[in-house]
């Protein structure tokens, strides 16, 4: 197979829908070998299927995965190598949003479902396949997807704004941590992306935009392609990076 990911082996948590499918699929045309790891039946099988018609045959496996269970997000690294023989990457991508909520009307229980996803799980992630990374040898890479409003807060999204800068400030640490080992690890930021987390919330996109200098929103597609090439021997030494793809968002 060519292609820019020939011969690499990823997992992509959240990979069954979103900016995770875009992923799945973008990192298969470019030759990897990818395990769709998400908790939505439905989606992870249309995913499944529609990587396969594409024409991924072997090169694509889906792994349930609960990304708050550190048990199950081993299982999913653990399939990936038994499945394709070696892990290259590892995409944290599995996230939670908060509906806008004032300060003072939100609970626990919120907080705690937020950053059991957005944090904890991302850590579960990265932990897991730090080690076996460390151990191949061979670099590679580790990602996270972050956020703008991780930069550039909206009013009531204290869980989710908390989660993502936390995410952002993790990989960055472990990137230099890591370095020594020749593992990348970046954190994609996006800004308004089209995704169903976003677009079902009533008004949230037309008042999102009012903050983004490009006025558009992003296509998880775009974001595809950055993680793609970020992912690719290409850039060896891009590390410890926000790779924003936010139409100006973060920068207004």
């Amino acid at each position: 197979m060519n292609g820019r990911l020939a011969g690499k082996s990823i997992v992509v948590t959240g990979g069954e829908s979103g900016i995770g499918r875009a992923i799945v699929l973008r990192c298969l045309g470019d030759g990897a070998s990818a395990t769709i790891a998400g908790i939505n039946h439905e989606d992870i099988d249309q995913t499944l299927a529609d990587a396969k018609a594409a024409g991924a045959g072997d090169r694509v496996q889906a792994v349930v995965t609960d990304v708050t269970k550190a048990d199950q997000v081993q299982n999913a690294i653990d399939s990936t190598i038994s499945k394709f023989g070696r892990l290259d990457a590892a995409i944290a991508n599995a996230g939670a949003f908060n509906a806008a909520t004032p300060f003072g009307e939100w609970d626990m229980e919120d907080w705690e479902r937020v950053v059991a996803v957005n944090l904890t799980g991302v850590f579960y992630v990265l932990h897991a396949a730090a080690k076996v990374l460390v151990t191949q040898g061979e670099g590679g890479n580790l990602l996270a997807t972050g956020s703008s409003t991780g930069i550039r807060p909206m009013p009531g999204r204290i869980p989710y704004v908390a989660s993502k800068g936390g995410v952002h400030q993790m990989l960055r640490g472990l990137a230099v941590e890591l370095a020594p080992y020749k593992i990348k690890v970046n954190t994609i930021v996006p800004g308004m992306a089209e995704t169903k987390p976003v677009t079902s919330q009533q008004g949230y996109v037309e008042a999102g935009l009012k903050t983004v200098p490009m006025n558009e929103i992003v296509q998880p597609d775009e974001l595809a392609a950055f993680v793609a090439f970020s992912l690719s021997d290409e850039v060896p030494h891009m590390t410890g990076t926000l790779l924003k793809v936010d139409a100006g968002r973060t920068s207004a």
